[in-house]
């Protein structure tokens, strides 16, 4: 019997003649190179049936040769098994993207190698098996009908029936070639095969997760299948094309007879991603540092490879990191967040305002990627305790992107989030960004205007930096100087001065804002008015026959007024500086593809009503599809009230007149205010009743109430102070509870023990009565119509209500319980609700 032949490639002598010695003594032919030159000698006359390659070596490194030895059709079958110092998980994922199946670390054990070389004897049998053209079909294999499945996309995507008759003679194989055809990428297209073959679905690929030697690199390159270890740490296989029943075979051949698998499906980018080299990857994303940081970041790089991580390492954390961010580009997301929990870490991405789980990485894993980001955006690696931000320029997807880092210390370890901003994106058009008609003409005919202020308020996040940008868009800067002074700069402005807030380099907002004044340009856009020196500075340059844009954080155009007092601005200078106030919210636009369209409910009619007595005939509701990842929804949109500082505003303004009663008189005037433009958007079917009522309508009315509050509390004598501590008996409590008798016996224990009890129906009532009056305590169940308990907190927080809220409810995971606790809630009661317990929870709380 002829022995097989193994080929051992290494510069070092020693280390050649031990591993010829004990393999010789152990019945194998043996041959030895002392480079990848060499060995390319050697194979040339014969072809080894297993190589053992070192991988620091002169002249060409043992990547590069294994890497070769995949191109060769010859040679691509032959196991190759790296032999180094190397000893990290990481250096699996190098090994598996040059093709290798396997390592061994120096220095060398003799049972170790022993037992290597047999194991990878029996690879290369079984891949000359896989090799053979004939594959019996398994009858254990599942079978997916692709027909079958080719109609269920027809339906899920609504494709038109000329597409379906133009694409009914697809095969399997062309599974991801019509996605532009039909407006989906080829993750949605994965998630349907998902969907309909009832497989899990894999957004990445974890290299740490990769199993070496089950199949070859070149079958895996070109059948798109990566064998893994799934959670439980048995073999899977993660592939495209489940249709293809050969290839289902071919790996029920490869995991072994006796051998259980799992199948999982993905994208093909994120199988192709695995077998891109640093440098393809690192040209895909090019990570430009901003130049003001560009020294710092030089010698971090040089650190983070020289001190925290090996070569190998480096490649599988720069596949990550990009993969996380070319993900975050496919998804719209605007901001990447990777969170460390107590057994993994959860990357997450915000998109269309909510946050989606993504991916989850190991904890160690994860801290590399964090190091990674860290690096390349000029923070200090070495230091983990304290927050730190920093930023960076990057190509991804052939898109120019800012990203904004800032990092902070969690009891798991550090976390870091991603800001992304798209610096050359086109600016939406007024119309996109969701203003009617009306409105556009009022906007248009503000920015034509040579002097006077121009406010865009509304909470964080809500959109005002995008609406200026598109505003700003309007400006001929031909023949008007437009200078900026941002922190960050979130969109470039062709020929605008922009000017941006560097802390590190002593370049304060302050000192740019007064070198910005003294240039004397026509239009100022203050990114941000954020204190009394940059309120009263934008007033000032407004007055003086320029044209000043900022942006102020405020719930609606009336509170900005409350706002504006507050930073020390005497109503007299904004009835002369203010042109307009313009208010905003960001609210999700409805999937146009699956939105269901029906006549509202009578939950809904009651809860429109309050607002207006023209109730539409339908309204619509999220659905879910494949087009957007079955949520529902597909971008967001803004809504917007515009008020005016017409002669009627200002001279209230300058008699003192109370916020409350400058808002009554617009609305009564018939001023097309934030909650008109909100019914217009469920009537326009873009928008759900439920979002705008949660987004919008609940807070203008309760902002309404508080403002009427806050005027009654600055006129408030001493004597009316002292009544606001109320006796004990007669302390307020709002239960927010649906079902009837739990209704009344929680009265009945609240009202014996002294409390008086109001009632809501939902979280929906809880906040129409919140914007009433005062409460000193909530009870709130959690699972209610329309509006749930946590909701109703995360809504009554940004509405800056303090009432202390209990949760009672009959959820009882631990989940739930954290995560009431997580958004304020004083305590988490579990239902059946114990009166004892329940009346010395709510002592300890009101202090009773």
């Amino acid at each position: 019997m002829e022995k097989p032949l193994i080929l051992s490639v290494d510069d070092d002598e020693n280390i050649r003649k031990l591993i010829e010695r004990i393999l010789t003594n152990n019945g194998y032919e043996v041959l030895t190179a002392s480079s990848g030159k060499d060995a390319f000698i050697i194979i040339e006359k014969r072809k080894p049936d297993l190589i053992l390659l070192d991988i620091n070596m002169p002249e060409m490194e043992g990547y590069e040769v294994c890497s070769r030895l995949q191109e060769n059709e010859e040679t691509k079958n032959i196991p190759v098994i790296f032999v180094s110092t190397l000893s990290g998980e990481q250096d699996k994922a190098k090994a598996f993207a040059s093709g290798g199946v396997d390592y061994l670390t120096k220095p060398i054990q003799k049972e170790a190698l022993l037992e290597k070389v047999r194991l990878h004897l029996k690879t290369k049998e079984r891949w000359e098996e896989m090799q053979k053209e004939f594959v019996p079909l398994s009858p254990t294999i599942p079978h997916f009908d692709f027909n079958k499945f080719m109609n269920h996309l027809f339906e899920q995507l609504n494709i038109s029936q000329d597409k379906r008759n133009k694409l009914s003679n697809i095969q399997s194989s062309q599974i991801y070639s019509f996605t532009n055809e039909i407006g989906v990428t080829n993750e949605q297209i994965a998630k349907l095969i998902s969907e309909f073959s009832e497989l899990p679905y894999a957004p990445f690929i974890n290299p740490d997760d990769v199993q070496l030697g089950i199949l070859s690199v070149p079958f895996c390159k070109k059948n798109f299948v990566v064998p893994v270890k799934d959670e439980a740490g048995n073999l899977a296989f993660v592939i495209t094309n489940p249709f293809d029943q050969e290839l289902m075979n071919l790996l029920s051949k490869a995991a072994g007879r006796d051998r259980t698998f799992k199948i999982i499906i993905t994208e093909p980018e994120n199988i192709e991603l695995l077998f891109k080299d640093k440098t393809t990857l690192s040209e895909e994303i090019k990570v430009n540092p901003l130049e003001e940081d560009r020294e710092d970041n030089r010698i971090i790089r040089e650190l983070s490879v020289k001190d925290v991580e090996s070569e190998a390492e480096l490649q599988s954390v720069v596949y990550l990191a990009n993969n996380i961010l070319k993900k975050a580009v496919l998804a719209r997301a605007n901001d990447i967040h990777i969170e460390p929990k107590q057994m993994n870490t959860v990357v997450r991405f915000r998109v269309d305002g909510d946050l989606r789980d993504v991916m989850s990485l190991r904890n160690e894993t994860a801290v590399r990627v964090i190091t990674r980001f860290k690096a390349i955006g000029g923070l200090d690696i070495a230091e983990r305790r304290k927050p730190q931000d920093g930023s960076l320029s990057a190509t991804i997807n052939n898109k120019s992107f800012k990203l904004r880092l800032a990092t902070t210390s969690t009891p798991h370890g550090e976390s870091i989030i991603i800001r992304m901003l798209e610096q050359d994106a086109k600016p939406k058009t007024l119309k996109e960004l969701g203003l009617n008609d009306e409105q556009i003409k009022i906007m248009t005919e503000i920015i034509n205007r040579t002097q006077g202020l121009i406010l865009v308020v509304g909470p964080t996040g809500s959109g005002k930096t995008t609406t200026i940008y598109s505003f700003l868009s309007l400006i001929d800067c031909q023949i008007h100087s437009l200078m900026t002074v941002e922190d960050p700069i979130e969109y470039r402005i062709p020929l605008a001065n922009q000017q941006e807030v560097n802390e590190k380099a002593g370049i304060t907002f302050e000192s740019l804002l007064r070198s910005a004044v003294r240039q004397d340009p026509d239009i100022l856009f203050l990114g941000e008015i954020r204190d009394p020196y940059s309120a009263k500075m934008a007033v000032n340059f407004a007055s003086t026959g320029h044209l000043t844009i900022s942006t102020l954080h405020t719930n609606n155009s009336s509170s900005a007024i409350f706002r504006l007092e507050r930073l020390e601005v005497d109503r007299s200078s904004m009835a002369d500086a203010i042109i307009c106030i313009i208010a905003q919210r960001l609210i999700k636009k409805l999937c146009p593809y699956c939105k269901k369209i029906v006549p509202p409910s009578p939950e809904e009619r009651e809860m429109l009503l309050r607002f207006t007595n023209d109730i539409p005939s339908e309204v619509a509701h999220p659905a879910g599809c494949v087009k957007c990842n079955y949520t529902g929804y597909y971008g967001r949109e803004g809504v917007y009230e515009i008020m005016r500082f017409d002669p009627q505003i200002s001279a209230m303004l300058r008699s003192n007149a109370p916020v409350s009663e400058i808002r009554e008189f617009i609305r009564k005037r018939g001023d097309y205010l934030i909650s008109n433009h909100g019914m217009e958007k469920i009537r326009n079917l873009v928008c759900s009743p439920k979002d705008v009522y949660e987004k919008v309508l609940v807070d203008d009315m309760v902002q309404i109430e508080r403002e009427s509050e806050k005027k009654i509390e600055i006129q408030e004598t001493p004597k009316l102070k002292v009544q606001e501590e109320t006796p004990s008996s007669e302390k307020q409590i709002l239960v927010v509870e649906d079902d009837k008798d739990t209704q009344v016996l929680i009265t009945r224990s609240l009202e014996n023990s002294g409390y008086k009890v109001t009632i809501a129906e939902d979280g929906t009532d809880a906040l129409y009565y919140l914007g009433k009056r005062k409460f000193d305590l909530i009870l709130s169940d959690v699972n209610m119509p329309l509006l749930d308990g946590f909701k109703l907190l995360e809504v009554k927080k940004q509405k800056g209500i303090e009432t202390p809220v209990i949760f009672l409810t009959s959820r009882t995971s631990e989940e739930d319980e954290a995560k009431g606790l997580e958004l304020g809630a004083e305590d988490y009661i579990k239902k059946p609700i114990q009166k004892d317990l329940l009346l010395l929870r709510i002592k300890k709380i009101l202090g009773r």
